[in-house]
């Protein structure tokens, strides 16, 4: 096993995501050798909380080189596979996990609300709600370094042009630098998985006040 320490992150997570009243519908550990990297895919069905946010997904990624650092930081890993290959261990990294949140909004419960689908009225108002979208989360999460980006696709139709796949993207980085024993570790994503819990709500609320708005 290369990943004994994100196994047993994975592991932890597991268990205690089963806790909470969350619809996990997607819970799938990823492998790619060719570039020493593994990854945790995390789906939640948002249907029955949001008519709005149809879905989250957390993308949690690393790989052997922090699995080494990582490694060589916490006490009882001396015979951790990967400190026995020198090509992994470099004294300058940092074990850090990359997390990559997505929010997809349901754009057709906006398009409903539309007098009008002739034209490019549909791609307007999806792009006004992605604009107050913006402005809300900057208003109300001034405290957070949260770095976004929308991601969409446009088809067309006989009417105009309209926005798919209306999703909203960001990125964080949580360092591991600072423990030395893994249920530290546990404890620390837990908690942060709940923050991204919690602004999911907030995301869910504001898509909620600025529809009318958009349409």
């Amino acid at each position: 096993m290369n990943y004994p320490i994100f196994s047993a992150i994975v592991n932890q997570m597991e268990v205690r995501l089963a806790r909470r009243a969350i619809n996990i519908d997607q819970f799938r550990v990823w492998n790619e050798d060719k570039i020493n990297a593994t990854g945790l895919e995390i789906g939640v069905n948002m249907a029955n909380r949001s008519n709005h946010v149809q879905r989250l997904v957390i993308n949690l990624d690393w790989d052997k080189f922090r699995e080494a650092s990582l490694a060589r930081q916490l006490p009882g890993m001396e015979k951790h596979p990967l400190l026995k290959e020198k090509v992994f261990n470099r004294k300058n990294l940092r074990p850090y996990l990359d997390v990559e949140t997505i929010w997809y909004f349901d754009e057709q419960v906006l398009y409903r609300k539309l007098k009008s689908l002739v034209g490019n009225r549909r791609m307007e108002a999806a792009s006004h709600w992605m604009e107050y979208i913006n402005a809300e989360l900057k208003r109300v999460l001034t405290k957070e370094n949260l770095i976004t980006r929308w991601h969409m696709e446009i088809e067309g139709d006989i009417d105009g042009r309209y926005v798919t796949d209306m999703s909203l993207i960001s990125y964080l980085q949580y360092p591991l630098d600072s423990f030395q024993a893994l249920n530290d570790i546990h404890g620390y994503l837990e908690k942060n998985i709940q923050l991204i819990l919690q602004r999911t709500d907030v995301i869910m609320k504001i898509a909620s006040k600025t529809l009318e708005k958009a349409a």
